[in-house]
């Protein structure tokens, strides 16, 4: 087998995948739903086209520069009504050329049917404020063809009929720029509105997260504990093992309610109801509750945080603390709890918050409503949560 030399075959594939890729772009461009509205709107304008053609068949030019200029229009069309739905996605070099590209093409007429190839400009300025998105490239380009039969009739005499193409080009451009723009904004408020709606799904992932997280960590932390309860009952106290089983199976009929309230997004979260399942919940680990009588203090708008804050807290102490007692105060803009267990470990609070799912989500919520969430050291050797709002 012959040996392949890549280095020298390299320069010969690049430039053909280069115009493979090209050519899928434009191809994909053509067929763009977003390309419709722009066939429809091209269609009319070639419509009135049929003048140009009715000039060239109709003017004293030879069979042979008729069929030729005939001839000539048919890419010249194709190019004005598919050049812009391929070269939309392309860099402003290649917009740049294309424009250039296409307006020395419709030069080319004017070596076959005069000076009426002025009137072919309108497209070619149409083209050039379509396919720029720039306004100086715009400006620039439109003042260029503007000036073109200005310029050529200050040579031949104003009454030269194509003196009058001059403001038609730059009406034609400055309508269509226009458009153009008008199609841009749509186009940028579409991807607005799905990246909104992609933030929306991303948002209601992340509450389905937390509330998945606070709703079963905790109750899955008490049913766990009350059936090791219940099973060392079982032997030396059947009546009081029956009875942790009640409390399992209320538990978990209560932690259905709340899977099912929180998928609805309805679930409402209370402080008041949350102090009884804590009483219930460390009495069950055999940790002594001190526990506040009664959380009217609290302000109204804070009650649903503290009600989360204080049932993460509980649900830790419970399962990471090894504490005897845990201890939970509450005023109008605070709640603190404590415990007097292992406390912290040797990292600190930064542990905590990079792998604590549930302190995660309890600061997203308290920075909903302004608060702020600490976890330090206890004054009572374990760790204490608190959540504060400064200005409730």
């Amino acid at each position: 087998m012959e040996a392949v030399d890549h280095k020298a075959a390299s320069p010969a594939v690049r430039p053909t995948s280069r115009l493979a890729a090209w050519w899928s772009r434009a191809t994909a461009g053509i067929r763009n739903r977003n390309a419709r509205g722009w066939y429809f709107g091209a269609s009319f304008g070639l419509i009135y086209q049929i003048i140009m053609l009715v000039s060239i068949w109709s003017s004293p030019l030879g069979l042979g520069s008729r069929i030729l200029a005939t001839a000539l229009l048919v890419p010249f069309y194709a190019g004005f009504m598919f050049l812009p739905p391929m070269t939309w996605v392309e860099s402003t070099t290649v917009r740049l050329f294309v424009i250039a590209a296409y307006w020395a093409y419709a030069v080319i007429f004017f070596f076959v049917i005069g000076d009426i190839a002025f009137w072919l400009w309108i497209l070619v300025g149409a083209i050039a404020a379509t396919i720029a998105e720039e306004p100086v490239i715009v400006a620039a380009f439109v003042a260029a063809l503007t000036a073109g039969p200005l310029i050529y009739c200050l040579f031949v005499g104003f009454e030269n009929p194509v003196v009058i193409a001059a403001p038609v080009i730059f009406s034609v451009a400055a309508m269509m720029f226009g458009i153009s723009r008008q199609v841009v904004a749509i186009r940028r408020l579409k991807d607005a509105q799905a990246e909104m709606a992609r933030l929306a799904v991303v948002d209601e992932r992340a509450r389905f997260s937390r509330d998945m997280h606070d709703v079963l960590g905790h109750s899955l932390t008490v049913v766990t504990v009350k059936s090791e309860l219940a099973r060392r009952l079982v032997s030396i106290d059947p009546a009081r093992a029956e009875e942790e089983i009640g409390d399992i199976e209320r538990l978990s009929r209560a932690a259905l309610s709340d899977l099912r309230a929180a998928v609805s997004g309805y679930r409402e979260m209370s402080v008041t109801s949350e102090l009884g399942a804590a009483n219930a919940a460390l009495a069950a680990a055999d940790i002594e509750p001190h526990l506040p009588s009664g959380s009217g203090a609290a302000a109204s708008e804070l009650t649903e945080i503290f009600g989360w804050v204080l049932r993460e807290a509980v649900t830790n102490v419970i399962r990471h603390s090894d504490a005897h007692n845990c201890w939970v105060q509450i005023t109008r803009t605070e709640l603190t709890v404590d415990d007097d267990g292992r406390g912290l470990p040797a990292a600190g609070t930064a542990v905590l918050r990079q792998h604590g799912t549930g302190l995660l989500g309890l600061q997203e919520r308290a920075q909903q409503v302004g608060a702020q969430l600490d976890v330090s050291p206890s004054d009572r050797g374990g760790v204490r949560v608190s959540v504060r709002k400064a200005d409730a």
